[in-house]
């Protein structure tokens, strides 16, 4: 089944839903290869922001910046800023130490391990994006469409190997898997599809479905590649950081991809499957610190139902009280921060 379109792609609701499910995944159960639904989330993000970019880079620049970056302020700040009151509420000001690195720098304190609440480590990914998008907007304005398509692609091969020559100077792995340079392929490849949605549309559509394949040939060569040579996500070592967040990138363009194509997606347009993605933003905030609330009265399966609960209850209530009254009510094109609009 072919989903048609126009302006806002449905189906992208649905990835970001997938991709939300996989963190959750990952840190209600440590399931492997989850740590992977950060990285779909850049993906799409870098898809999306990047199709936003290229529509207004028509406007006077003053505008075309002006108006991205109020966008970017009232979708993401707001959220942010009551996750902070909660888990200040809940677990104290301890994090207020380092104040001014959770505004933009949470990364660096994940990639040099400064204290920091548990409830707050996932702020580290919205910290990535933020340092990519004081910079990406200047190039999609300032350069042609042609020289933005080649910077890109040197960007998203120069990615690897800064991975592989800068791990030696790591005494453990959170540094390439944390800091802006070392990831910023993974949004870069999200800004080439949209090029390549804007300029070659009918081809993705007749032929992106084929990505669905690439995240199985991934996970195969990811599988190979750690029982051949112990590579895992903390070996540290040059070949494992250079090659597993390659792999991890051709898995989530392929399932953008498919996505894309519309071939085969009902799946992701099953309105509960859209809700959960329309509300991800808030579930990607809150559910970690849910989820330790839990088990610190509940044994581990209750804590993980108890969590999700209250995830679901706070993303909605968030959702239908805040984001949704700051952004307006009139359908708009799908777009994230990490997991955001």
């Amino acid at each position: 089944m072919k989903t048609q379109t126009h302006g806002r792609i449905p189906q992208l609701d649905g990835v970001r839903a997938v991709a939300i499910l996989m963190v959750f995944l990952n840190h209600a159960f440590r399931v492997k290869l989850m740590w992977m639904g950060v990285d779909l989330f850049f993906v799409l993000s870098g898809f999306l922001i990047t199709g936003i970019l290229l529509k207004q880079r028509t406007k006077e620049m003053g505008r075309y910046f002006k108006e991205f970056y109020a966008r970017r302020v009232r979708r993401i700040l707001p959220p942010y800023l009551l996750l902070l009151v909660v888990a200040t509420a809940v677990f104290g000001f301890a994090w207020m130490r380092h104040i001014y690195l959770y505004f933009g720098l949470m990364n660096f304190m994940l990639a040099f391990q400064l204290p920091m609440p548990s409830s707050l480590s996932v702020l580290w990914s919205l910290a990535v994006e933020e340092q990519f998008y004081l910079l990406w907007p200047f190039a999609v304005y300032l350069l042609s469409e042609a020289a933005l398509g080649w910077t890109t692609v040197a960007l998203i091969v120069a990615a690897p190997i800064l991975r592989f020559t800068c791990t030696p100077l790591f005494a453990n792995y959170w540094p390439i898997y944390s800091l802006t340079p070392f990831r910023m392929d993974l949004l870069l490849i999200g800004g080439l599809l949209a090029i390549g949605w804007r300029n070659h549309r009918a081809t993705i559509e007749r032929y992106g479905h084929y990505g669905l394949a690439m995240p199985f040939l991934a996970a195969a060569l990811l599988y190979y590649a750690a029982n051949r040579y112990h590579f895992t996500t903390t070996t540290n070592s040059p070949g494992a950081n250079a090659l597993i967040y390659e792999l991890s990138l051709i898995a989530c363009a392929g399932f953008v991809l498919w996505a894309l194509s519309g071939r085969w997606v009902k799946v992701l347009t099953l309105p509960p499957i859209t809700y959960l993605g329309r509300i991800s933003y808030t579930v990607y905030l809150i559910h970690t610190t849910a989820l330790l609330l839990a088990h610190e009265h509940l044994s581990h399966y209750l804590a993980v139902v108890a969590g999700t609960t209250g995830t679901l209850i706070y993303a909605e209530l968030s959702w239908r009280f805040l984001e949704e009254p700051l952004l307006g009510r009139q359908p708009k094109e799908a777009s994230v921060v990490v997991v955001a609009d």
